[in-house]
């Protein structure tokens, strides 16, 4: 199994209920990364089918994530990342009985 080398943080804003949030933004993380690794097979784990190959991967594209009241927060490390990843964060979320409606998706300031 491959492993990442860039984690993002992860918080929740609610503090009678943090650590269920944060157990579940660890889970829709996780999906997240599965989904990555079966559709793009050069991502961390596999090697490139392709000599030269540069895109965006995987790896770093989300610096944080945070749970508000359900909706979730996802700052992402490029507008590349946002745009090539971005429906990972909705069906990571989906995955956790959350409507993909409710995921925002940020840049870094």
């Amino acid at each position: 199994m491959s492993s990442l080398h860039q984690y993002p943080a992860i918080s929740a804003h609610n503090e009678e209920t943090e650590p269920d949030r944060i157990s579940r933004l660890h889970e829709a993380f996780g999906v997240m990364c599965a989904i990555a690794r079966m559709v793009w097979r050069e991502e961390t784990g596999y090697g490139s089918t392709e000599p030269g190959l540069i895109h965006t991967r995987w790896d770093g594209a989300i610096i944080a994530m945070r749970d508000t009241s359900g909706q979730l927060e996802v700052i992402w490390a490029s507008a590349d990342h946002r745009e090539r990843f971005g429906v990972l964060a909705e069906l990571g979320w989906e995955a956790m009985s959350e409507s993909r409606t409710n995921v925002v998706h940020r840049l870094p300031t």
